[in-house]
């Protein structure tokens, strides 16, 4: 297997991947260009979110019920629509990674609670901090927009460069494992060796 398939295999989903690696044009223009006109609406023209949504669905209700009327009144087709449901596949596609990730976070949160993972503790306040400090200069909306244009950027990239990419990224990842040592020579291990003491000195 080839790195570029392995790639899209790592993706999942056929469409999605598809409309990731721009294979769909037109469903990434079409993404981007609704996840760019949503987020100067919502961050830059002012509106609320649900106040919005409210006002596009009267929107929408008003002109099928005007159009069902007018279809009455001078002997025309009604309007198609399209039978909307949510299906029991579509929901445990949804349900499925998302009991993943909440089991996963409930077994780290039991690990640094019942085994008292040092390391964890470190690790998830990195995380934590990390995300408290993006959280304290963007909001929700320019968050999500962020993800989405890197969401349809990175990929593409990484398959142009993606030899460029991974030298840098292996240079990196060896510098935060020296960093994570030394703070685990310095900082972990004497938390974890404090409370073994303690035990010694009691027993």
């Amino acid at each position: 297997m080839d790195k570029k398939s392995h790639l899209l295999q790592s993706i999942g989903n056929a469409s999605v991947a598809d409309l990731v690696m721009w294979k769909n044009k037109r469903g990434g223009i079409l993404l981007l260009g609704s996840a760019t006109l949503f987020w100067i609406l919502f961050e830059k023209c002012g509106y609320s979110f649900f106040p919005f949504v409210a006002n596009i669905q009267l929107l929408v209700v008003i002109i099928l019920f005007l159009w069902a009327k007018s279809a009455i009144l001078f002997n025309r087709p009604m309007p198609e629509l399209p039978n909307l449901e949510i299906t029991e596949a579509s929901l445990l596609m949804i349900a499925d990674p998302l009991r993943l990730l909440i089991n996963t976070l409930l077994s780290i949160a039991r690990d640094i609670y019942v085994n008292r993972n040092a390391k964890q503790l470190f690790r998830v306040s990195v995380v934590l901090w990390t995300i408290s400090l993006v959280g304290s200069f963007l909001n929700f909306f320019t968050i999500l927009y962020l993800g989405i244009v890197l969401g349809m950027l990175i990929p593409i990239l990484y398959e142009r460069y993606q030899h460029h990419i991974d030298e840098k990224l292996s240079v990196t990842h060896r510098m935060i494992q020296t960093q994570y040592r030394k703070i685990d020579e310095r900082l972990l291990q004497k938390l974890i060796a404090k409370p073994t003491s303690k035990i010694k000195k009691m027993q």
